[in-house]
């Protein structure tokens, strides 16, 4: 992965000099795509359990630090952008690893049973009595994006737990999932998302000329399963998208965001928009592909365009 090397133990890097676990997780998602990567996503994970926090600042157990990384030396930064998103991602990553149905992928995620279990307590220690999490102990807003992740996460731990046989555990993280998929329906504001809950309860509603956090928000909730593409929700808020933003995808966002953006291509394939979806891709070839795959690509990015890909040719889910 050019501009997202993968260090001697295992770490998916940001850039060269930075490991973000939950941009790592997302590139891990996509490589399970590919059964040649699998000794990649295992490593990358392997690295995700050592470094877990026992417990960290906030006395949360499970959680993972943001790393500087130069000439082999990792160094944490004792912080991270959220609590939730990072664990959500890499329970969905145990799951899609669970999911490709190899039997050392099965095997080592067995494995990590303990962790995972941990890994969800992150998500249900930060719940709220709304069924949302805060994005982290000390910044208590409920993100649109982060829950929707979260909810994905809570889901696919459950499946994890249901896939080996310990039904308690999966009833317990689908009975969380559904409380957190009420608080999601809660953020729902006639026509469209809100972006945040703030710890007064008030809904922030989007300004969809703002390309990110407003309007690409919008996407998470058929992106993450939440909803379905057939939901009236999702087709109101993706004909906003198109709407605000005709010009997506040909890019056009680049005036206010310099990166790819290509979870939002995944989106429209899932809401059946072969056409944007079709010219999207082009544009992606154009840009990144056809050009060794430059900054503003990187490891995140890559992870959703492997998804994106393997969506296309078939697989499910996303």
């Amino acid at each position: 992965m050019r501009n997202n090397s993968v260090a001697g133990d295992g770490a998916i890097l940001y850039g060269s000099s930075e490991i973000n676990p939950y941009y790592s997780n997302l590139a891990a998602i996509g490589l399970t795509h590919d059964p040649a990567s699998y000794t990649t996503v295992q490593r990358w994970m392997q690295w995700y359990i050592a470094h877990l926090n026992w417990p960290d600042k906030y006395g949360l157990y499970g959680t993972t630090y943001d790393y500087d990384y130069a000439n082999g030396q990792e160094t944490s930064r004792v912080s991270m952008d959220s609590t939730d998103s990072y664990a959500a991602t890499f329970l969905s990553l145990a799951w899609s690893y669970y999911q490709t149905g190899d039997p050392s992928a099965q095997n080592y995620v067995k494995s990590i049973a303990y962790q995972l279990d941990s890994i969800g307590g992150v998500l249900i220690q930060t719940q709220q009595s709304d069924g949302l999490t805060w994005a982290k102990p000390d910044y208590q807003i409920k993100y649109l994006m982060d829950n929707c992740e979260a909810y994905r996460g809570l889901r696919d731990l459950a499946q994890v737990f249901a896939a080996t046989g310990d039904s308690a555990k999966a009833t317990f993280y689908n009975a969380a999932a559904d409380s957190m998929l009420n608080g999601l329906n809660g953020m729902w504001m006639g026509n469209s998302w809100a972006v945040y809950k703030d710890a007064l309860a008030r809904l922030a509603a989007p300004n969809m000329g703002t390309w990110y956090a407003d309007a690409t928000s919008q996407v998470f909730p058929v992106l993450m399963g939440v909803v379905p593409a057939s939901d009236p929700r999702s087709v109101q808020v993706y004909n906003n998208l198109n709407t605000a933003w005709p010009g997506w995808p040909t890019m056009s966002f680049n005036a206010q965001d310099p990166f790819p953006w290509i979870l939002v291509g995944d989106a429209a394939i899932i809401m059946g928009d072969t056409t944007r979806a079709t010219t999207f891709m082009q544009q992606i070839e154009t840009k990144y592909v056809n050009q060794g795959f430059p900054w503003t690509f990187y490891c995140a990015e890559a992870g959703w365009f492997m998804r994106m890909n393997a969506y296309a040719l078939g697989a499910r889910p996303l």
